[in-house]
């Protein structure tokens, strides 16, 4: 549960390096919770995504890092770029603030 919780960027890294690495190494899988989107799309193959308790999408990150889902989830506005085969999210501004300015 949150494994790079209040660590600094390298730390995280280290981390999730350590855990990716023992899951190739001894063939096993590693299941996290986890709130950095980015570095769940880096060092995960699957993701669940909850909203309010329930599953609300499950897939590989370039299926489930868009737009929609993290604006219903998070409730925010998002900009989501690609990376290394891979997406990342760019948070903008909460959707509640974007309903206000618009």
């Amino acid at each position: 549960d949150e494994p790079t919780s209040n660590l600094d960027m390298l730390h995280q890294l280290e981390v999730m390096e350590t855990v990716s690495s023992l899951v190739k190494e001894k063939k096993i899988s590693a299941v996290m919770a986890i709130h950095d989107l980015n570095l769940a799309s880096r060092f995960s193959d699957k993701l669940v995504m909850l909203k309010d308790g329930k599953v609300y999408a499950a897939g590989e990150p370039k299926a489930l890092l868009n737009e929609v889902n993290i604006g219903q989830v998070y409730g925010i506005e998002a900009m989501v770029m690609n990376a290394m085969g891979r997406p990342y999210v760019v948070p903008l501004r909460s959707l509640t603030e974007a309903a206000v300015c618009d």
